[in-house]
This record gives C-alpha cells, structure tokens and sequence, in this order.
C-alpha cells in the first residue's frame, strides 16, 4: 500500500498544471502576467489574451467602477464637497490629489482628481458623498459589477489600494471599461490631459492635474503616445505591480486594453513612469485596429441610395440620392466586414428629409442619411435631388393673330363708304365756282 501511494504522489508531481492561456500579437514582448485584448463595443470579441480569468490585483484601475458610480448617482456635478481632514491627511504613500482640509470642491472637480491625478483622497470623498461611507459605496460597486458580470471580482473600497479579499481579473476589467465607456461624461474625463482647479478661498494656488496615462498626455514626439488613444486608467501596488486599462479608437472603431500586474519601471516622475506598460499598451491598440479590422465605405462595399420622396402637400415626386464624402468610413471586425461585403442588403438604412422639398432644385442638399449594420453605425451622408421638386415649364409662344390682306377698292365699295355731307359739300362748291366765273366774264364785258 505503501509503494501505491509514492507511486501515486510521484505521479502526480508530473501531472501537468492548469493550462495557461496566450495568445500573443506578433513582434511584441508583452511584460503583464495578465492582459486581454477585446471589441468595446462587444468585450465577447476577444483578439489578445494571457490568462485573462486569473484573480489579480487592479491597483487603482479599479477606480473606473468609481467614477461611474459617481456620474450615475450624481445628477448635478456642480454638487459641493467639503473636504475632510481624513482625506486631507492621507500619508503620501498614497496616490493622491492632494485636497486641503476645508476647502470646498464640486464633483465634477473632485472627478478629474479622481480620474487624471488618481486620487485616493478624491475617491474617499466621493465614495462618502455618494454612499454615506466607504463600506457602503463597496456594497454599491459589488451589485454593480454583478449587473455588468464581473463574475470574478470584488471590491472593499473606492480607491483600488490593495486590501486582503479585493480582486478582479483582466476580463472582468475590460467588461467594466465597456460599460462605463456608454457614459459621455467618463470618456470626456478619461480623454482629458490636464485639468486646472482654481485657486479658492482656502487653497491660494490653482491645481494643475496631469493625466497619468501618458498615452494621451505625453507629448506627442513621446514613444509612449498614441494618437488614436482616447483615454484609460492606471494603477499601480506593490503586490499588484502596474496596471493599464486603456482604450483604442480609429474609424468609429473601439478596442480596450487591459494589462495587469506588470513589473515596469516606476518613477516618481509621472513623465518617466511605466514605459514598457505604456509602449505594450500602444502597440496592442494600434495593431489590433490595423491588423484585425477593416475599412469599409459606400464605394468599397459598392453601396449606393436612391428613392423617391414627394413634397408635403405635393402630388408629384422627384428622385433623389445619396451622396458620401471621404469621412464614410468605418472600420469593422474582419469576419463583420466580409459578410457585409457579401450582402450589403444587410446596410439599414434611416433618412432625414428637410421640410422645404417643394422648392428644391437639382443638386440641392434634401436631407441626410445615416447606414447602420449589426446596431452599429457605420457612416452618415446627405440625400440630394436628382431633379427639380416642380419642374419648370416649358416656354410657351402666344400665337399672332394674321392680320387679313386688303380688299381691292371699288368705286361702288368707295362711294358706298363716304359721308352724305361729301357730296353736300361739293355741289355748293361747284355752284359757288361757277358763279364767280359768271360774274367775272360779266365784269369784262362791261369795261368794253
């Protein structure tokens, strides 16, 4: 019995551990234990991974599930905060905004120090303005996470500073970073690279917050800048190594990248901290966006838009179409754009039309037009008349009417048309005449 179970325990020293899970870009050397690589739009799409279920520390990552927490319970961010002394007095071992005790501060302030500077002192104060205290905000951001599916995570606080039982994985990070990312006011604050909080009554100076992800506030000569990085968080323990979730955007196409749990260079210098996070960052989102989706646009698909529309009021209708510029484009996942690219009966389409169509003429700008596939947009253009809406008429010529010819006169048709006082008049005429003859011939006579 003895010899069966060192057997056994021999063999299972051989036994092989759980699999691990990777599945790298190429020409990159990924330095995070644990990074995916996924769709914004649909965090199912997974492009990149390395063991992206294994339970990590997030560091201050985690402070996305506050800030939108935050912009979900608050209604006016213009909402005033007092500063206490417990958040005024945080060690300095702490990430921090650095808040002065008494010092009044909106939400909206208090947010950007959340967010860009990763405040500690920022997060307690809204956790305990929005919940009441830290344990109660907890509670909160655990039904939260539930409702998105983080499946595996839990949260103790709202700073993300490592704490015994507060965990979460890269996956349950990028669901997260999609969710908040439907949040207008969390994608101005994560795309922000400084932020000025004036000087008040209590704090003399202003405040210049930095963001901390140098993808977006480095200069743009930088090798950790991204141009087509709109914004992310990141993190940083000491057991927790440093963390990046980040994201990604190029024709109206959105990729998020989280990485957990590297060991990088960390300086105090914000300007100088993390490279290898930052560059790995870089390169996923920049190749992901390149290399596993396409551009597509009207011409590419061959897609084009005609209809009919009538006037309100109208009887008659006149053609019109739709017209594309070189801004429609959108970059789609590869196995997306090629089924498009075989049916682009699949292109739902919604049309705008002004209010004044009985007066257009050919050329003329009628509406707009917005194409959709899969619930996604993909690019918007303008509806134009092909024809008048009430086509001009042809001139017209008024027919002359033909003057008749003359008669031939006759002396019947000449006499019948004279006045009767013609002839009155020139018989007295001729009698006067012959009268003044007479008397002249008698006048003569006489002298002889």
């Amino acid at each position: 019995m003895y010899r069966f179970f060192s057997f056994l325990l021999a063999g299972m020293l051989f036994l092989p551990a759980s699999a691990k899970v990777s599945n790298d870009p190429p020409d990159v050397d990924i330095i995070a234990p644990y990074y995916i690589v996924v769709d914004a739009n649909d965090p199912t799409l997974v492009y990149y991974e390395r063991d992206p279920d294994e339970q990590c520390i997030p560091a201050s990552t985690m402070k996305i599930m506050t800030c939108i927490l935050t912009l979900e319970n608050v209604k006016d961010l213009e909402e005033t905060v007092v500063v206490t002394r417990q958040a005024a007095t945080m060690k300095e071992t702490n990430s921090l905004m650095h808040v002065v005790a008494g010092e009044t501060l909106t939400v909206r302030q208090l947010l950007y120090g959340l967010m860009l500077h990763s405040g500690n002192d920022a997060a307690l104060l809204l956790a305990e303005h929005v919940a009441g205290s830290v344990e109660a905000f907890s509670e909160l951001a655990n039904a939260k996470a539930a409702e998105i599916g983080m499946t595996s995570s839990h949260f103790l606080n709202a700073s993300g500073a490592f704490r015994g039982g507060q965990y979460s994985t890269a996956r349950d990070m990028a669901l997260l970073m999609s969710y908040a990312l439907k949040n207008d006011m969390f994608r101005t604050l994560i795309s922000t690279p400084r932020f000025t909080i004036e000087a008040n009554d209590v704090r003399k100076k202003p405040m210049e917050l930095v963001n901390s992800n140098r993808l977006i506030s480095d200069d743009p000569t930088s090798e950790c800048y991204s141009s087509i990085c709109i914004g992310g968080k990141t993190g940083s323990t000491d057991r927790g190594g440093d963390c990046l979730v980040s994201v990604g955007e190029l024709d109206g196409a959105r990729v998020i990248c989280v990485l957990i749990g590297a060991d990088d260079t960390n300086h105090r210098d914000a300007n100088k901290r993390m490279p290898k996070v930052f560059k790995n960052a870089k390169y996923l989102l920049e190749y992901t966006l390149n290399n596993d989706y396409v551009p597509v646009s009207p011409s590419s698909l061959g897609f084009d838009y005609s209809t009919d529309v009538t006037p309100t009021g109208g009887i008659d209708s006149f053609p019109v179409s739709a017209s594309f510029d070189e801004t429609a484009v959108r970059r789609l996942p590869k196995a997306k754009a090629e089924e498009l690219g075989k049916d682009t009966a699949k292109i739902e389409v919604a049309t705008e039309l002004s209010d004044d169509l009985a007066s257009a003429k050919a050329g003329d700008t009628v509406g707009t037009i917005t194409c959709s596939y899969d619930g996604s947009e993909l690019f918007t253009g303008n509806l134009v008349a092909d024809a008048d809406a009430m086509p001009t008429p042809a001139p017209t010529i008024e027919p002359v009417a033909a003057t008749p010819e003359p008669e031939a006169e006759t002396a019947a048709n000449h006499d019948a048309g004279l006045n009767p006082g013609v002839y009155i008049f020139g018989g007295i005429s001729a009698i006067l005449a012959v009268t003044l003859i007479a008397q002249i011939v008698l006048y003569f006579k006489k002298r002889r």
